[in-house]
């Protein structure tokens, strides 16, 4: 079977780092981006299986991009996993306003429940 793409939104480097370190070894294949603008020229050219998305990012926010992502009728159905440390429930409620998103706290989420949901959300046992 051919390596499902994630797509990783995030302008922490290292974390980026270690996200993308453990989604390969998970046997991902793996696109970074660290801002909001560069997510949305990614996603006019190209097509992951999964977003992993952060919403404090230094030009736009995760939010704004969740919007465009579900507007899009090439994007609509993209699964999208929100991962921020915005733990607020105004931020829940955005992002939940928009479709049914999977939304973790990077502080109360290892990275192998990161694995587990992107598996869930693509259907791999």
């Amino acid at each position: 079977m051919e390596a499902k793409k994630i797509l990783v939104v995030e302008d922490d480097k290292d974390l980026l780092n270690i996200i993308k370190l453990k989604l390969t070894e998970e046997g991902f294949k793996v696109d970074t981006i660290q801002t909001g603008s560069e997510a949305l020229d990614y996603l006019e050219n190209n097509k992951p299986d999964l977003a992993l998305l952060d919403i404090l990012l230094p030009d736009i926010d995760g939010i704004s991009i969740l919007n465009e992502i579900a507007n899009k009728p090439e994007t609509k159905d993209l699964p999208v996993i929100i991962l921020s440390n915005l733990a607020d429930q105004g931020s829940f409620d955005q992002a939940s306003a928009i479709g049914d998103y999977e939304y973790l706290v990077k502080s109360r989420t290892d990275l192998n429940d990161v694995v587990k949901k992107i598996k869930e959300k693509l259907k791999i046992k």
